[in-house]
C-alpha cells in the first residue's frame, strides 16, 4: 500500500444552511477513507443545528461538529476549520457538493506528492433542469462550477489544503470575503491560494478528479445571477484586484458556448454587473472611511 492511500483527510463541511447539512453528510461519507474524519463547522446558533443521520461512519470519534453560535461568514469557519483540524491535511467540500473516492483520492495522492493546494474539477449539476437561454458556459463559474471546455482552477467548492504549510506562510483566509448572511461575497478561496502560491506554495489542479455541484432552481434565474455577479464585482473591489478582475470577468463571460451575438450581449450585461458592483464597494467603502475619519475627529 502506497503512503497516499494512508493519508488521513479531515472532510470539512462550512455551512450556514441548516437544511442542507444531513444530505452533505449522507453524500460525503461514503466517499470517505478508513482513517479520514468529518468536521463540520455550523455557521449559526446550536439550536438551528439539524438532527444529523445516526448511522454516521466514520466513527463517532472521528465525526466532529462545531457551531459558530451566529452566523460569522464562510471565511471565518474556513478559518476554524484550519484550527480545528485533527490532521495536517485539510479538505474543504461545501454543503452541496456530490464528492466521489476518486476525487478524495486524486487529493490525497497530490497532498503526499507534496502539493500544499490541490482541488479538482466541479461539474454543474442541474437535477433535471435545463439551463436558461441566459445561462452560457461562460456563466457557470458565478454557479461554482467549472466551464466544461476551458481549464480548471482551485476553487472553494472542492480544495484541499496542507494547514501546517499555510500556517508556516501566515495565510489564512480574508474573512472580509466569502459568504456572510445572504450576502454572495466571494474569492476567499482564490485570494488564499493566491497568497499560497506567492509565499511559495505547490498547487495543483487535478483535471482527471471531477466531483458535481447541485444546481438549486433559485439560482438558474437572471435576477440570481446578475446579483451574483454584482457581488463578483464587490469581491474584487474588497481585495483590491477591481482592474484585473472586470478584465477577467468579461474574458469569462464572453468565452461561453451559442450563438455569438448573443455571447456577447449576456458578456456586456453580466460584466457591467460586475463594474456596478466595483463602483458600489468603492463608494461605500469611501464613505465608511469618511465617517471613521469624523468618529476618530470627534474623539
Amino acid at each position: 500500500m502506497t503512503p497516499s492511500a494512508t493519508l488521513p483527510l479531515t472532510i470539512a463541511v462550512c455551512s450556514n444552511r441548516p437544511d442542507s447539512l444531513p444530505g452533505a453528510i449522507a453524500r460525503i461519507t461514503p466517499a470517505m477513507g478508513p482513517r479520514d474524519s468529518m468536521l463540520i463547522i455550523a455557521d449559526m446558533p446550536t439550536h438551528q443545528l439539524p438532527l444529523l443521520p445516526e448511522d454516521v461512519s466514520p466513527t463517532p470519534s472521528r465525526f466532529r461538529v462545531i457551531c459558530n453560535e451566529a452566523n460569522r461568514g464562510l471565511a471565518y469557519s474556513r478559518n476554524k476549520a484550519m484550527k480545528e483540524s485533527p490532521t495536517r491535511h485539510l479538505v474543504f467540500l461545501d454543503d452541496d457538493i456530490v464528492p466521489n473516492a476518486h476525487a478524495l483520492d486524486e487529493m490525497r495522492g497530490a497532498l503526499a506528492a507534496g502539493a500544499h493546494v490541490t482541488g479538482t474539477r466541479i461539474t454543474a449539476h442541474l437535477q433535471g433542469h435545463r439551463r436558461p437561454w441566459f445561462l452560457t458556459s461562460g456563466q457557470l463559474h458565478y454557479l461554482g462550477s467549472h466551464a466544461p471546455s476551458r481549464p480548471a482552477s482551485i476553487w472553494g467548492g472542492s480544495f484541499a489544503i496542507d494547514v501546517e504549510h499555510a500556517r508556516l506562510l501566515g495565510v489564512g483566509f480574508d474573512e472580509r470575503l466569502g459568504r456572510i448572511g445572504s450576502s454572495l461575497t466571494s474569492a476567499e478561496d482564490t485570494t488564499f491560494v493566491r497568497e499560497m502560491t506567492t509565499g511559495g506554495a505547490t498547487a495543483t489542479i487535478l483535471h482527471g478528479a471531477d466531483v458535481q455541484h447541485l444546481i438549486p432552481t433559485h439560482r438558474l434565474t437572471l435576477s440570481y445571477l446578475l446579483r451574483r455577479a454584482f457581488w463578483q464585482g464587490r469581491s474584487e473591489a474588497r481585495r483590491n484586484d477591481a482592474r484585473r478582475g472586470i478584465a477577467k470577468e468579461w474574458g469569462r463571460n464572453r468565452s461561453g458556448d451559442g450563438v455569438r451575438r448573443v455571447r456577447t450581449a449576456l458578456a456586456m450585461l453580466y460584466t457591467a454587473s460586475v463594474l456596478l458592483g466595483v463602483c458600489w464597494e468603492v463608494i461605500t467603502g469611501h464613505q465608511a472611511s469618511a465617517i471613521d475619519d469624523e468618529t476618530k475627529r470627534g474623539d
